[in-house]
């Protein structure tokens, strides 16, 4: 199959890394590992961040201006050069002006991963952009999921048509180490500053105002009541709010490893060698880190969303509690503190679980009969 490829958030070009960035990789490659045709048909952005109507007539006009581009694109040969257009992650403030008209024209499948809702934004400064979400659901041949918190508000806005997928978050898997953990904590210990014989608790994301700073300076302040027992903290990340960050961790800083942002193999080294990945995860989609963490063989300390709730089984690969509740937060982390033998056990469960429902080849073919019934 010719599939176009569209994210109006944030293209798979794009060089800020970003979770949305990665899931849309994954989604290009799953649909290419089964021998599907995928082209990025655009890299238009539709996002406005704060709200201001006057930019978000100017993103339509300007959506209008690559709509004429690909339509001339299309024109240009004796068919269409896809066979379906797949659109990745939209919602109020980044909407799909493309795809809709693409498909209306040339009679092709509309496909959209990863669609949500937010009624709020009715009367909101974002009534532009929720309505052309809209539209979009109500055209669309078939909606692939991610998150299960999406999927009430969008079933008004569906056809009887259209196609569902509910489809649990998936990352590609990396070898299992060799090694005994201790060794990675051994070859590490230099660099981190820690005693390689106490726990090492891991973070792993991008430091931005808003839900990451806050989730950072919960973190924080959840660690402080656990000064008193044996640990070392790594935070691998960097951002805008890296030093708003740092400062949040300046009571802990004999406590806290500052790794930056690090490339994929160098970060694998170091989830190897903790003991437990701990984020507060507020307003977090479903969180990329906590699946590499799984992935890892790591249990995760998180905070509860719907879709978190998709990666972390608590009581089986970790523990969630009620999201921002600091003293919850801080007791959850000092139980696998004290209890080692349930850490470990609660990591080869996180294992087990990613191989089980998060697998890159299994999400593959899903996706790939999914699409396939689409035609």
């Amino acid at each position: 199959m010719r599939i176009g490829f569209y994210a109006p958030l944030k293209s798979p070009n794009d060089l800020a890394p970003s979770g949305d960035r990665t899931i849309a990789r994954l989604m290009l490659d799953a649909m290419t590992e089964q021998g599907h045709s995928v082209q990025i048909m655009s890299d238009f952005r539709a996002l406005d961040i704060v709200g201001d109507p006057e930019r978000q007539e100017q993103i339509r006009k300007s959506a209008d201006q690559e709509y004429d581009r690909i339509k001339r694109l299309f024109e240009s040969q004796k068919s269409p050069p896809i066979d379906l257009w797949f659109t990745y992650h939209l919602y109020h403030k980044a909407p799909d002006w493309l795809g809709p008209r693409v498909c209306d024209e040339f009679n092709m499948p509309y496909v959209l991963a990863e669609a949500s809702h937010a009624p709020k934004q009715k009367q909101g400064p974002w009534h532009l952009g929720l309505t052309q979400v809209e539209h979009a659901l109500n055209q669309a041949a078939g909606i692939l999921s991610l998150n299960p918190r999406d999927l009430a508000c969008i079933q008004p806005f569906l056809s009887n048509q259209a196609q569902q997928l509910m489809l649990p978050p998936f990352i590609k898997d990396v070898p299992a180490r060799a090694e005994p953990k201790q060794l990675h904590k051994n070859a590490l210990a230099a660099k981190t500053g820690f005693e390689a014989d106490v726990p090492w608790l891991i973070t792993v994301a991008m430091m931005r105002p808003g839900d990451k700073l806050r989730s950072y300076t919960l973190l924080a302040e959840g660690l402080k009541p656990l000064r008193e027992q044996p640990w070392g903290l790594i935070v691998i990340g960097d951002g805008d709010a890296a030093q708003d960050v740092r400062k949040a961790f300046e009571p802990l800083n004999d406590r806290v490893f500052f790794a930056g942002a690090l490339e994929p193999d160098d970060m694998c080294s170091f989830l190897d060698a903790a003991d437990l990945f701990v984020w507060p995860a507020i307003n977090e989609a479903f969180g990329m880190a906590l699946l590499e963490a799984h992935r890892q063989g790591l249990a995760v300390v998180a905070g509860r969303t719907d879709g978190v709730a998709t990666v972390v089984q608590s009581g089986l690969t970790g523990e969630l509690v009620d999201s921002g509740d600091v003293a919850s937060f801080s007791q959850a982390i000092a139980a696998f503190l004290r209890d080692p033998a349930r850490q470990k056990r609660a990591g080869q469960q996180a294992r087990e679980k990613f191989l089980r429902d998060h697998g890159f080849e299994t999400a593959s073919k899903r996706i790939h009969s999914f699409l396939e019934a689409l035609i």
